[in-house]
């Protein structure tokens, strides 16, 4: 292998690999899709100079390389789910419990704001479910 045909070829996976990590990582699946994402995020983390979350998301990067199956994700996804769910189910309560006491106004519309945050985040998590 020539020199120059070494250099095209680690430049054409340098620009791969970055435009790898920029892609959208929806169209992957699985572990291939949780990689994307953490690399996303290192990309972040490295542009603002987080050293802390930086290290935090090499080592998630490091844990997923050896650990990940699609059970494993499987389960994270539906585990968040429920998750999710709970917290509906407890911002739903707290809202009522407003309603019936007749809290102030602003208290209740604050609790409503959270309960429809809530919904947001759950929708988000079944999508990304269902996507596995």
């Amino acid at each position: 292998m020539t020199l120059k045909t070494k250099i095209l070829s680690v430049a054409f996976f340098a620009v791969s690999f970055i435009g790898f990590a920029q892609s959208n990582c929806k169209e992957l699946k699985g572990c291939e899709r949780k990689l994307c994402e953490l690399n996303t995020k290192l990309e972040s983390a490295k542009k603002a100079g987080n050293q802390n979350q930086i290290k935090g998301v090499e080592d998630a990067i490091s844990q997923t390389k050896k650990n990940c199956t699609t059970k494993t994700v499987n389960n994270d996804l539906d585990k968040k789910v429920k998750e999710k769910e709970q917290e509906v189910k407890e911002r739903t309560d707290e809202l009522n419990k407003a309603i019936k006491n007749q809290e102030a106004k602003e208290k209740i519309d604050k609790k409503r704001k959270k309960l429809d945050e809530a919904k947001a985040e759950l929708k988000k998590a079944v999508t990304a479910q269902k996507t596995k």
